[in-house]
């Protein structure tokens, strides 16, 4: 069976998401990562993940590491619903995966940190205004296709939407307002509100 290592608050959400919507079944093991003594550390771990990040998967002895190679595999290796069954379709998911994991994340982590996790007096306001204001143009490009069509993927959604969705939780998690991105903000919250979602978001909620 498929293992899935790391802690469920982290990019492992991801996998198991696309586990959920894609019926793979899988067992979740627990790996903490920001403690003093954080088993992502530990031997056994790396030589998992030489990286000691997470997530990892042992997907009956084959082993990788990164969230978005060990979903792409996973989906295509399992016949996922939502694997595009085009080239087109393919290029168009890993237009989105690129996008969002280039231009979105790290300015979505910086606000996050600044604005939700970090406690208040470790919080840097010039920091999450600046991230802030560089997301607005990148999220107004997500905003701006689904003017277009529904879905990412176009007349379903699918991995194109996956990949966006799976990134995007992080608004969702931390509450952040998107209102002046109407159709982000309305397809974000239909995204995290599929069963195979909620079913995922138990693990980390």
């Amino acid at each position: 069976m498929l293992k899935i290592f790391g802690q469920a608050r982290s990019r492992t959400f991801r996998v198991l998401w696309l586990c959920e919507e894609s019926s793979i079944p899988y067992e979740h093991i627990p790996v903490s990562i920001k403690s003093d003594d954080a088993q992502c550390k530990e031997p056994w771990y790396l030589a998992l993940n030489p990286n000691g990040r997470v997530p990892t998967i042992d997907d009956d002895g084959f082993v990788m590491w990164e969230s978005w190679a060990i979903n792409i595999y996973l989906a295509k290796k399992y016949g996922s619903p939502l694997y595009p069954p085009s080239p087109s379709g393919e290029g168009r998911m890993l237009q989105w995966a690129f996008y969002v994991a280039n231009d979105i994340e790290a300015h979505m982590n910086t606000l996050n940190r600044n604005r939700v996790i970090y406690p208040p007096e470790k919080r840097n306001p010039t920091l999450a205004a600046e991230a802030e204001s560089a997301l607005r143009p990148k999220l107004a490009v997500l905003d701006d296709q689904l003017r277009q069509a529904a879905y990412f993927g176009g007349e379903r959604w699918d991995m194109s939407d996956f990949m966006v969705a799976s990134v995007l939780y992080t608004f969702f998690a931390g509450k952040h307002d998107l209102s002046a991105f109407p159709k982000l903000n309305a397809w974000l919250l239909g995204s995290v509100e599929r069963p195979a979602a909620r079913q995922a978001r138990k693990l980390r909620e």
